[in-house]
């Protein structure tokens, strides 16, 4: 068994192709998918901020 990791995008018509060099003809495929998120800017930095503040309330021994 092999396997292949990509990241790819999905176009206008919602539907996925996929293009992989493969050597052996007969193959079995599962696809496995995982959404991404999006973030911009200021969720990133409103996590990291809360981060930080869980950082400094730790008590270090």
């Amino acid at each position: 068994m092999e396997s292949i990791k990509i990241k790819t995008h999905i176009g206008e018509d919602r539907i996925l192709s996929l293009r992989l060099p493969i050597t052996n003809p007969e193959i079995e495929v599962m696809v496995v998918y995982q959404p991404i998120l999006k973030q911009n800017h200021q969720d990133s930095k409103l996590k990291f901020e809360r981060l930080l503040q869980q950082y400094k309330s730790l008590t270090f021994y």
